[in-house]
């Protein structure tokens, strides 16, 4: 099942914060994050009732440590909001085995919080379906203007953004660097899906040497006003994503750079387009 993040309201003290995976934690969702290769980790930050948008801190400090306790990271994480409303913090981290982890957020704005784990499965990397950094971004053929394949509606953004002009698997072959986004901008226009798009057509503005292309995830999203559940679009299954959005840059040899799932600002899709400059 597809899934995307959600938005909440202030929340007051810091002892009383906790953190909350935008990743697939291998709970909610089967896991993404696999050994052996850098993987971000994404959280926000929340009270007993929602995720904190006006009063999230500018510093987090965030602890990981493995099913033995010992502390693998500790690091200090800068608040990201760059175009988006719900702020997050994000992490590069690398694990050298697979198994049950734990994250813990143990500072706030230099004052202490109390650490309340979350807990989260790394999978060996022969388990995962996603495209990692370092692989090729598959060569799959996705809906056009020209060829919309049996889509009903291209794009769900209410005007329709510039992105449908491509097929995937004509991109990653012409030499050229190639941005994929999943994403569902009509199904949540004010957190998430809607403004990445909106960033990615601001950032693209520039960058005259990408082939970017918008993948929307349903064939006929009409198909819930009926009370049914709409079928994937056939990429995104092939890609093996369970959430949106999802974004893959990769550069002219059609190898993925940089993968920015769930939640991303302004900030991080200009460093990740950056890689392909």
């Amino acid at each position: 099942m597809i899934t995307g993040c959600t938005s909440g309201v202030a929340a007051p003290e810091a002892s009383t914060l906790f953190l909350r995976p935008t990743f697939a934690d291998g709970f909610r969702q089967p896991s993404t994050i696999v050994a052996g290769m850098p993987q971000r980790l994404a959280f926000v930050l929340s009270d007993e009732i929602a995720n904190l948008i006006d009063d999230a801190p500018e510093v987090a400090v965030v602890s990981i440590t493995d099913a033995a306790g010992a502390t693998l990271l500790s690091t200090e994480l800068n608040r990201r909001q760059d175009g988006i409303i719900t702020p997050y913090y994000s992490m590069d981290v690398t694990f050298t085995e697979p198994g049950l982890y734990q994250a813990e957020l143990t500072e706030v704005d230099g004052t202490a919080a109390e650490p309340i784990p979350i807990e989260f499965l790394v999978i060996d990397p022969t388990e995962g379906t996603i495209p990692q950094v370092g692989d090729p971004l598959p060569a799959l053929d996705t809906p056009t203007t020209a060829d919309p394949m049996g889509i009903e509606q291209l794009c769900t953004r209410a005007a329709q953004c510039p992105f449908h002009e491509l097929n995937l698997a004509n991109s990653v072959t012409n030499g050229r660097p190639t941005v994929l986004l999943v994403a569902t901008p009509g199904f949540c226009q004010t957190d998430i899906c809607g403004p990445v798009v909106d960033l990615l057509i601001d950032a693209a503005a520039t960058r005259a040497d990408l082939d970017v292309i918008h993948l929307e995830v349903w064939n006929d999203p009409s198909a819930f006003a009926a009370g049914q559940f709409p079928d994937l679009v056939a990429a995104v299954d092939e890609l093996g994503l369970t959430f949106e959005p999802s974004l893959f840059v990769a550069d002219a040899t059609g190898t993925i750079v940089s993968r920015l799932d769930m939640t991303f600002d302004a900030g991080e899709l200009a460093d990740a387009l950056a890689l392909v400059s």
